[in-house]
């Protein structure tokens, strides 16, 4: 696996709270998404190679956690629809590497720009200075995870 972590030995009121967070809205992304008419695990593939870069179909599978089989059909629906291309890596020529296309970022961003809709409506509750709270409580959470992705994406470029 590529993002690895430490898990602290004593519970912690914000792995609670984030545990409770990334569940909740991790259903209701899935099922805007659903609405989309795009699976869950394709949109997560292409940030994947969004944030990664290139990536090797192994690479995606074990991120992703399915198996190469089932990455095989998806990807191959996926460059049907013009949002991937697999070349051959020019380093060794018997792997290849999955990349991202301008159409695949733009359906990124489209289903990106939904899910925060969606995201949104579901905040809707809180008033701005509490989104601006939220917000700036979750800035050293980004950056760690945001170092992690940079660590995974120079380990796949090795």
């Amino acid at each position: 696996m590529l993002i690895k972590s430490a898990v602290p030995t004593a519970p912690h009121a914000a792995i609670d709270a984030l545990s409770f967070v990334s569940g909740y809205l991790y259903r209701i992304v899935r099922y805007a998404a659903r609405d989309l008419g795009i699976r869950w695990t394709a949109l997560m593939v292409l940030k994947d190679l969004s944030l990664l870069g290139p990536s090797t179909q192994r690479t995606l599978a074990d991120v992703e956690q399915v198996t190469e089989p089932t990455m095989t059909v998806l990807l191959e629906q996926m460059q049907q629809r013009g949002w991937i291309t697999r070349n051959r890596d020019p380093k060794n020529g018997r792997i290849k590497r999955v990349s991202i296309t301008a159409k695949g970022q733009r359906e990124l961003a489209n289903a990106g720009r939904v899910l925060r809709e969606r995201l949104g409506g579901e905040l809707a509750g809180l008033s701005a200075a509490e989104l601006d709270a939220i917000g700036a409580a979750l800035g050293p959470l980004v950056a760690l995870l945001m170092n992690k992705v940079d660590m995974a994406r120079q380990e796949l470029q090795a």
